[in-house]
């Protein structure tokens, strides 16, 4: 019962009450491993990697027939950046269950992060053949990714075959995306925004809110991060490090930039790193007891210290520590005043991008977190309007420390693009940029198969094939929660 209890509280993310449910059934049972395995899970969670591997190879002994300890095992070997032990884990896991498609399919996402793409294809056309686990729907939508078919050998009929399987949404939705790329690749547009559609429609019913929600929260950003406070910063703080934050809408770019700087040798990256708002934000919130951005009113010189240490042992986390360590977590937007206060020597490098570009690509993408503007074109021009309106308050109260980056320029003219942003880094430009696509850094984002090609401007216009569907779209009354839960057909035959 108390096990049972510790696991609902942390599926409800409540960790604190879970950890203590935990931590009460080991002091009964020192050798209990679901108890150890859910402190492990909480470990990864808050992102303390060191004490994950141990809670969860711990784990892992006690239940050794396991698949759940042993994929948790690889990804907090992956936090402590030991990629080879996390291999080992994951083959050892395929071995014990080799009829078993899902560790096959955690393997191949391991190939995917570290550029890996031929074995992560090969693993995952091998999970294929191993029957209808539900893993299936997200094998077959890895592998559409690859686009590796045509129009008499492709993964249409297995898709549709699967959809008369399973009555869940998620895995629903999965297919239809898949769906829609496949027929993307094909060339058959009114069928894949169709399938894009139908998905972004599933997606939508697993939101818990509407966009329209935060527009409060964006004007106390504004309201308390105004000039004088930006202003007080203390602008004779030298770092022997220089934070870059890599910020703009999801889908613009982020990660290709992140790649071509770390291809340097005087950079290195976090990645999508959570620990401003996670970490730096919740100790001020703590220390002040008020919410963000409402407790930057009370911020003293010694809550700024103590804050910045909290982001630099952050720093210091990472493989290696270069003189440039940038944080590609595009959100990070709406925290840059507060980081500015934190880090006057920080670089901000906004990523800008055609909208209709970034809003196809969002409305195509299947991103697992259930943002409303994730899934619905209207509510992502909501969310754009916001973010236009805090980068336009940044851009007034500290434009020395913004620099605007266009994907379309940085594509097309790469070298001259690189040439001006290497001026606001103050370093020189260095042709190493361009070759990004040879690295085997992992890279965990959306763009992952993207950014192991050559600097290409496939990107550019492809969201024109589908520009005329997506302004029809915009303009549609929208479906209320209750008509979304009827709709479960998809727009054509299956």
């Amino acid at each position: 019962m108390l096990l049972e209890k510790a696991n609902q509280l942390l599926a409800e993310n409540k960790l604190k009450e879970a950890e203590f449910h935990f931590k009460t059934i080991l002091d009964a049972e020192p050798e209990n491993g679901q108890a150890l395995f859910g402190l492990g899970r909480i470990a990864l969670r808050l992102e303390r990697y060191d004490a994950a591997v141990y809670l969860l190879q711990r784990a892992c002994e006690r239940l050794p027939h396991m698949l759940e300890p042993l994929h948790a095992l690889a990804d907090a070997f992956n936090g402590v950046h030991s990629p080879q032990d996390a291999v080992t884990v994951l083959e050892y896991a395929k071995s014990i269950a080799s009829h078993n498609p899902e560790p096959h399919y955690y393997l191949a996402q391991h190939y995917l992060t570290y550029g890996e793409l031929d074995k992560a294809y090969n693993i995952l056309k091998h999970a294929l053949t191993m029957g209808n686990y539900p893993v299936k729907a997200y094998i077959l939508f890895e592998l559409v990714q690859f686009a590796r078919f045509n129009n008499e050998q492709n993964y249409i009929n297995e898709l549709h075959h699967f959809l008369t399987l399973t009555d869940n949404v998620r895995l629903k939705m999965v297919c239809y995306y898949a769906l829609g790329k496949s027929y993307d690749v094909l060339g058959d547009t009114q069928q894949a925004f169709d399938y894009y559609k139908l998905a972004n429609k599933f997606q939508s019913k697993l939101t818990q809110f509407k966009t329209a929600e935060l527009v409060p929260f964006y004007q106390r950003v504004i309201e308390q991060s105004h000039a004088q406070l930006i202003a007080s910063r203390d602008k004779t703080f030298k770092g022997t490090v220089t934070p870059i934050f890599i910020i703009g809408m999801p889908r613009s770019g982020s990660t290709l930039i992140e790649q071509m700087l770390t291809s340097h040798s005087d950079f290195a990256s976090l990645g999508e790193d959570a620990s401003i708002s996670n970490q730096v934000v919740a100790y001020i919130e703590q220390k002040t007891q008020r919410p963000y951005p409402d407790c930057l009113a009370e911020l003293d010189q010694g809550l700024i210290n103590t804050a910045r240490n909290i982001y630099i042992e952050r720093l210091k986390q990472a493989p290696v520590v270069r003189p440039f360590m940038i944080n590609k977590l595009p959100s990070n937007y709406q925290s840059l005043g507060l980081i500015y206060l934190l880090f006057p020597n920080a670089k901000f490098i906004n990523m800008q991008r055609d909208y209709n570009a970034i809003a196809w690509s969002v409305f195509s993408n299947y991103f697992a977190e259930n943002e409303p503007y994730f899934c619905s074109l209207p509510e992502f021009k909501q969310y754009c309007d916001l973010y236009q309106q805090l980068m336009a308050h940044w851009h007034n109260v500290m434009p020395e420390a913004i620099f605007d980056l266009s994907y379309e320029e940085l594509v097309r003219e790469s070298e001259q693009t690189l040439t001006a942003l290497c001026k606001f880094l103050n370093i020189e430009y260095n042709k190493q940029f361009l070759t990004f696509y040879k690295s085997k850094k992992p890279v965990a984002t959306l763009s992952k198969t993207a950014v192991r090609q050559p600097l290409n401007d496939k990107a550019i216009d492809k969201y024109k094939r589908y520009e005329s569907a997506m302004h029809t779209l915009m303009n549609e009354p929208q479906t209320s929660s209750a008509d979304q839960q009827t709709d479960q057909n998809a727009p054509v035959g299956e």
